[in-house]
């Protein structure tokens, strides 16, 4: 076992997420570097972006990324929740989000009021009626109904989280489209993007396990495991195959070839990252070491809501809002000046 600090690991941590003292190439280099950009608030996206870019981000550029040039992809991704990926790194993700099988099991079915023989003429009907050319929420409804003679879907195939959407999106049948007005839209990926080839589903989640502890290890399959949303024993295989190129640190696995990085020396870091910031939400799973004090209620919220941190030299020390850091232990004086400096216009709670 390496011997490495957690103040060692989370400074570390920040550097790999583009935080520190390098920036990532383009949205593309960061999206694939973070494993996707959680992108349930379209504006938290861009700023996570703008944080890690050279040259910064906009919502406009965010656009041209994904509409103009199509170089990310908006889909349901890690965790069931909306992400900007690469696009050239969908077919990866689909193919391991397609061992997903959440969908077929009766607790689901009854919960979305919908029958397995419902949900597979869905699944069925989608590569039928769905193409390249955008269609909003109620158009596919409206086409997948008419194709499946089932009138009782239009609800559950309607409602604004997209539940039944879902397993499309991990089969790789459907991902967003450019709004219309104010209507979201779904395009097939395999229409939409220029290219696309399959992977084995071994292969790929080999891949974004190597990705995953590549930014947010050190980690063990069963963190892997909740982070991505994939079983648990395939996540243990995926370790167990990738034995040769990962090293065992005090909390978990990392690629071999990263553990030079940890011990490097690196500037104090003082940061205010967005809701929903890709750090914090990975951060979740080992709170006690990331989370200063019990506070780790104050940051995950109910309902899934992730706060806006404070975090400093990796370590989560405060929640922000509209301008105010409630710090959760008192702040050096050098912290408070970094903050000043930093974020002109940001107080600190007393």
């Amino acid at each position: 076992m390496i011997k490495v600090t957690w103040g060692q690991i989370l400074r570390w941590r920040i550097e790999r997420q583009f935080l520190g003292a390098t920036r990532g190439a383009d949205a593309v280099a960061v999206a694939r570097r973070l494993g996707g950009l959680h992108a349930q608030l379209a504006a938290s996206a861009v700023t996570a972006l703008d944080l890690r870019v050279t040259g910064g981000a906009t919502a406009e550029s965010v656009d041209e990324e994904l509409w103009g040039k199509r170089r990310l992809v908006k889909t349901w991704a890690a965790r069931g929740t909306l992400h900007l990926l690469p696009a050239d790194d969908l077919p990866t993700w689909v193919a391991a989000m397609s061992t997903r099988s959440r969908e077929s099991t009766a607790s689901w079915l009854r919960y979305q009021g919908v029958t397995a023989e419902q949900m597979a003429d869905v699944i069925a009907a989608v590569p039928d009626v769905l193409g390249g050319e955008p269609m909003t929420r109620q158009e596919l409804a409206d086409a997948i109904i008419k194709a499946t003679r089932h009138d009782d879907l239009r609800e559950p195939l309607t409602q604004g989280f997209g539940m039944l959407l879902k397993p499309l999106a991990f089969r790789g049948l459907l991902c967003f489209g450019p709004p219309r007005g104010r209507n979201v839209t779904f395009v097939a990926p395999r229409q939409w993007l220029d290219s696309w080839d399959d992977v084995d589903s071994d292969a790929a989640i080999d891949t974004l396990t190597l990705a995953y502890l590549g930014t947010y290890g050190p980690a063990t399959p069963e963190e892997f495991s909740r982070w991505f949303d994939l079983k648990p024993a395939l996540a243990k295989k995926a370790f167990a195959r990738l034995g040769d190129q990962l090293v065992a640190v005090e909390g978990g696995s990392m690629p071999a070839a990263l553990v030079g990085e940890v011990a490097q020396e690196r500037p104090v870091s003082v940061l205010l990252l967005p809701a929903f910031d890709p750090y914090t939400v990975a951060s979740m799973r080992q709170a006690d070491r990331v989370v200063t004090g019990d506070n780790r209620a104050k940051v995950s919220r109910p309902q899934g809501w992730i706060s806006p941190a404070l975090v400093v030299d990796g370590r989560i020390d405060g929640v922000w809002d509209e301008g105010t850091v409630t710090p959760f232990v008192p702040l050096a004086r050098s912290i408070r000046s970094a903050l000043v400096r930093g974020f002109p216009g940001v107080s600190v709670a007393d």
